[in-house]
């Protein structure tokens, strides 16, 4: 079993730059490594702890197959944005 440091919901969105809400849509979506469960088991969903995690190298390999973008299409988003 490999061990992977497990990363809590701030830490994911200190990460990623994302806020709550488009964390989950991205989880629902499929595009985003999903949390495991802490605590608990599948058996009594009414017992079990909603505290979950993220293995954090699955959210350093999501990072890193994000694609990149030259600085000066940065540039032009942010001047975009300013102007809005």
């Amino acid at each position: 079993m490999n061990a992977s440091r497990l990363i809590k919901l701030k830490t994911v969105l200190e990460y990623c730059a994302f806020s709550r809400a488009t964390l989950y849509r991205q989880i629902k979506a499929g595009h985003f490594p999903e949390p495991v469960r802490l605590t608990g088991g599948l058996e009594d969903a009414n017992t079990a702890s909603r505290s979950v995690a993220w293995r954090e190298e699955e959210i350093l390999q999501w990072i890193d197959n994000r694609q990149k973008v030259p600085l000066s299409e940065t540039r032009k988003i942010e001047r975009k944005s300013s102007s809005l």
